[in-house]
């Protein structure tokens, strides 16, 4: 096994585990900008989360094999898509509205404003699981690329995926976090736009 992972082609792992991380490094930068003052530890449960499922969707696709490859590839990029479609949808809205509600704060009373102030963005538990998903779902084809590999060294480079994303997502969320305050009355829009483009990114990858 030690010589089995001494032979791997190193740089091409680092440079695949960077490239699956970059979805989910933007969508974490997003979620530090839309939730002002985010606790650490929600900070690295996110990470940990997109980290866990850039590590699942490639074993999983590994263990599938060749069998299923061919019909599941046709379907991945719509999924995440759909998925990424529907948070920006979500964004935009939510977005409108707290547009809409920030116009009619001058009329509010000091004890309203604060009321507001106090039910700023909260990203729910389901919220960052159809990120993780909608962002890792084309890693499920990262599996098919190393069937070639033994299942001990195939289990490894997906762990350094996996940790990668972990790592350079809790980094994006918690730079995003640090300038929260200053595009916080943009975030629920930029969210929408990032949503919207990394789904029409990985839509176009999956058809072109």
């Amino acid at each position: 096994m030690i010589k089995g992972v001494l032979t791997m082609d190193w740089l091409n792992i680092i440079l695949t585990s960077i490239s699956m991380s970059v979805d989910a490094m933007t969508v974490g930068a997003v979620d530090g900008v839309e939730e002002e003052g985010m606790k650490k530890g929600k900070m690295l449960l996110i990470a940990f989360s997109f980290g866990l499922f850039q590590l699942i969707m490639p074993v999983i696709g590994y263990f599938i094999g060749y069998t299923f490859r061919e019909q599941a590839k046709k379907w991945i990029p719509y999924i995440a898509f759909s998925l990424l479609a529907g948070l920006a949808i979500k964004s935009f809205l939510d977005w409108l509205k707290d547009f809409r509600e920030e116009k009619k704060k001058g009329a509010l009373s000091e004890e309203e404003r604060e009321a507001k102030e106090n039910a700023k963005k909260k990203l729910s538990f389901w919220e960052i699981i159809v990120q993780d998903i909608a962002t890792s779902i084309d890693a499920f084809c990262i599996g098919f690329v190393f069937m070639s590999y033994s299942i001990p060294d195939a289990m490894i480079v997906f762990i350094v995926i996996g940790v990668t994303t972990f790592a350079l997502s809790f980094l994006t969320i918690f730079l995003g976090s640090k300038v929260a305050d200053k595009l916080e009355k943009w975030g629920g829009l930029l969210a929408a736009v990032v949503f919207l483009g990394i789904g029409i990114k990985i839509l176009l990858e999956g058809i072109l």
